[in-house]
This record gives structure tokens, C-alpha cells and sequence, in this order.
């Protein structure tokens, strides 16, 4: 049985050029790809380091927050104090 030739050596040098230029295409594609994944983990690495900032930033209210009310519940209990200690000593 001879041996069919599907393809001719010029249909076959279209098909080699066709794929080449595929594979250009590709290369291109891919190389975005690389870019837009290395601005991704670029932002990811931003927003860790914003999400850490926020929670130092909340605890640091929250810190705030608590010792303004030590100040305010206990407060006029200590001037009460000072008061009575002079008033004390006055006497």
C-alpha cells in the first residue's frame, strides 16, 4: 500500500507559518498574563498590609476608647478622694 499524502509541502509551510504566528500570539498573551498577575499579588500584599494597619487602628480607638471611660466613671471618685484628703489635712 503507497503511503497517502495528506497535506502538500505548501499547504503544510501555510500550516507551519499559521502556527508560528499562533505561538507569537500566545507568547504576547501569556506575558500580560505574567504582568497582571504580578500587579495582582502586588495589591494583594497592599491590602494585607492595609488590613493590619485598620485592626492596629481599631484597637488603638478601642484602647482609647476604654481609657477615657476608667477616666470618666472613676474620675469623680478620685477628685471626691483628693477633696476629702485635704479637707482632712485643712482640719
Amino acid at each position: 500500500m503507497p503511503e497517502q499524502q495528506w497535506y502538500s509541502n505548501k499547504e503544510l509551510h501555510k500550516i507551519m507559518i499559521e502556527m508560528s504566528k499562533d505561538f507569537t500570539k500566545l507568547r504576547t498573551e501569556m506575558k500580560q498574563t505574567r504582568e497582571i498577575i504580578k500587579k495582582y499579588n502586588g495589591l494583594r500584599e497592599e491590602v494585607g498590609k492595609l488590613q493590619k494597619e485598620i485592626i492596629y487602628m481599631k484597637a488603638t480607638g478601642k484602647g482609647k476608647s476604654s481609657a477615657l471611660e476608667v477616666i470618666r466613671n472613676w474620675g469623680g471618685w478620685l477628685f471626691a478622694l483628693v477633696t476629702l484628703i485635704v479637707l482632712l489635712l485643712n482640719q
